[in-house]
């Protein structure tokens, strides 16, 4: 696997990531959390995520000293639950309250994501980098994608992890992820360019030298190890976002056939059942 990928798949490995950096920002929160909080994380952690909504809801409706914590989580869980109409007030909140916040600032780019507001998402990603890049936190520092979107398809949920400073010779735009798979994914769409391929269509004539070809294609991790990639569409340089989500989501549909081999039927198949 290209190398690019291999950080992209980490920093999925790594979406759990915990609101640790919030509570830094706020000194004694973790001494002032009340029960009520501890029992949400605990419906949280038990995979109770309407439970855990709900509790986080009540917490934030009791109107404690610092909700930081309380609005990160439910505006998470909201948008986890395709409820972005109840995660936008949670979200205006919390970046009120955590101005410097990379993290709050991520989920306020999937909200305007999902509520088609493109200007406001430019702003939110502009804000995001800016905290990304000034942040003291080394975990936030590290990181090498933030995640922009999800995606509800007729059988899977995907995240779309976008890198944060792409570049190179082999550059990874996004990767789409099972949400069932986040931790280590089997199968991924990606939006990639490579090496290889871009000399293969300069030096046929079908693209001028300094054209970046990118391409969306289907990846399943074989028991070996090795990956088989099947194509679904090339760009002459980076595409727009939502022409490729509007690819992706005909892919979850079934409606999109790949332009060589065969589609994989995980895609269109129930999920496994934990």
């Amino acid at each position: 696997m290209k190398p690019a990928v291999c950080l992209l798949l980490g920093a999925l490995a790594a979406f759990g990531w915990t609101n640790s950096s919030l509570a830094a920002s706020s000194p004694g929160a973790q001494a002032e959390a009340v029960p009520t909080q501890d029992a949400a994380m605990a419906l949280l952690q038990a995979g109770k995520h309407k439970e855990a909504l709900e509790a986080f809801e009540q917490i934030i409706s009791s109107h404690p000293q610092d909700p930081a914590v309380a609005l990160f989580e439910a505006s998470t869980l909201a948008l986890q639950l395709n409820k972005w109409q109840e995660a936008q007030p949670y979200i205006r909140r919390l970046v009120k309250l955590r101005p410097g916040s990379m993290q709050a600032w991520e989920l306020q780019v999937q909200v305007d994501q999902a509520s088609g507001d493109t200007t406001g998402q430019q702003d939110a990603m502009d804000r995001m980098y800016s905290a990304w890049r000034s942040a003291l936190d080394p975990a936030t520092r590290e990181r090498v994608a933030f995640t922009r979107d999800r995606i509800f398809g007729p059988k899977r949920t995907l995240v779309t992890e976008q890198t944060l400073d792409p570049g190179g010779d082999e550059i990874v735009r996004w990767i789409f992820a099972p949400v069932d798979q986040l931790g280590h994914p089997t199968h991924y769409l990606i939006v990639r360019s490579d090496e290889a391929t871009n000399e293969r269509w300069r030096e046929s004539g079908t693209v001028s030298y300094g054209t970046v070809v990118y391409h969306l294609d289907a990846v399943q991790i074989l028991g070996n190890g090795q990956t088989r990639s099947t194509p679904y569409e090339f760009y002459l340089n980076e595409p727009d976002y939502d022409r490729v989500r509007k690819k992706v989501a005909a892919i979850l549909a079934g409606e999109a056939k790949p332009l060589s081999g065969d589609a994989d039927p995980f895609w269109t198949e129930e999920p496994a059942q934990p």
